[in-house]
């Protein structure tokens, strides 16, 4: 199964001078795909292993801490699949942050 990888740009919540509304409404009918398998990896070393994550998909390591990732595998053939990379404990906006991505892409402005 030939599968095109798209990286989603990484986001922390501490990171960036922006302020997110975690009660902000979105366009879901928008969604880069409704039917996403979602498999999660937590690790110790969250900045790290989404830089190992980045630099396996041909990309660049990031040069700013994160909280959490994800990264997305597109399907031809079956359900879509999204990696998140979070820590042993995490949080609902963090967590909710990441699925966005999963099912919108990059919706950053």
């Amino acid at each position: 199964m030939k599968k095109a990888m798209v990286a989603l740009v990484l986001v922390s919540t501490n990171v960036f001078a922006f302020y997110e509304d975690p009660k902000q409404q979105f366009d879901m009918t928008r969604n880069a795909s409704n039917n996403v398998t979602i498999v999660f990896r937590q690790s110790k070393n969250v900045t790290q292993e989404c830089s190992q994550e980045s630099i396996r998909r041909g990309n660049k390591p990031f040069g700013f801490s994160v909280d959490a990732c994800s990264y997305w595998d597109r399907s031809l053939t079956g359900p879509d699949t999204c990696l998140i990379i979070t820590g042993p404990t995490t949080n609902f906006h963090t967590l909710g942050h990441e699925v966005r991505h999963c099912i919108q892409g990059n919706f950053h402005k």
